[in-house]
């Protein structure tokens, strides 16, 4: 028994380390500009939502650790396939997880994401 929760410690040792090392490799704002037609493009701080949310794949949840890759690269200015539309995608993932903030301090308004 104890060899094998001796084993688990190693191995989520590794896994957090694994995204802890991948996270720094990524980019500290992110700005998204690639389908606002009326509303102003989204900057935010891509490096607070990596600390806090500790997995990439709630967000890039298509690509592989240490490989993802802008939201664009899957999801197009109009539906495509099985991928919604980057509009949809953003409103769907980001407000969805920003409703449910117990702070209360994440936008969930137009204007809160999209400064004028």
């Amino acid at each position: 028994m104890k060899k094998f929760m001796m084993l688990m410690a190693v191995v989520m040792v590794a896994v957090f380390s694994a995204g802890v090392l991948v996270a720094a490799d990524a980019p500290a704002k992110v700005t998204v500009k690639d389908v606002q037609k009326t509303k102003s493009a989204v900057t935010f701080d891509h490096k607070a939502h990596a600390d806090r949310i500790k997995n990439c794949a709630e967000c890039h949840h298509k690509d592989a650790a240490g490989k993802e890759q802008k939201c664009f690269a899957c999801h197009k200015a109009e539906k495509k396939g099985d991928a919604i539309s980057l509009k949809d995608a953003m409103h769907a993932k980001c407000k969805d997880c920003h409703s449910k903030d117990a702070t209360k301090k994440a936008p969930t308004k137009c204007d809160g994401c999209h400064k004028k």
